[in-house]
């Protein structure tokens, strides 16, 4: 293992858990790209990532254990500047706790109802304004028409 990486792809260990990513994470020090997408980490992985000189994006699509006890952890990577949470269970309640991520410009992530999170959003833009928003898939239009 090297200390930093441009780009390191955890997906193809089969069955990576958090104690797998924490050996691993004794070695590195800091990495452009983490891609964790469809492995079994939990909010102690994201933990680990605080250790880090950065992170400036991380993938962790399909990371089911995933949940709003990541976001505290999530704040303490402020280099961060992508962001993919799509198919875990951060909620829109988890992702308005986002505070400290200045670098931020792009957010995916999942909803149950994209036709109840309106208000939520626009207090997500408030709170990431440099920020754009994927949600479902689908790029975030914010209405901006003045009333």
């Amino acid at each position: 293992m090297e200390p930093y990486y441009h780009q390191l792809d955890l997906r193809p260990f089969d069955d990576l858990d958090d104690y797998a990513f924490a050996y691993i994470m004794t070695k590195v020090k800091g990495v452009n790209m983490l891609d964790l997408n469809e492995t079994e980490i939990t909010n102690e992985s994201i933990k680990l990532l605080t250790r880090l000189e950065y992170v400036n994006e991380l993938r962790a699509k399909g990371c089911r254990q995933l949940d709003n006890g990541c976001i505290a952890y999530l704040n303490q990577l402020p280099s961060l500047k992508f962001l993919h949470l799509k198919s875990t269970a951060v909620t829109i309640s988890g992702l308005l706790q986002l505070t400290n991520l200045p670098e931020l410009k792009e957010l995916m992530f999942s909803a149950d109802d994209v036709n109840l999170i309106g208000s939520a959003m626009q207090q997500l833009k408030a709170l990431l304004p440099g920020c754009a928003f994927t949600v479902n898939s689908s790029p975030w239009v914010f209405d901006e028409t003045v009333v």
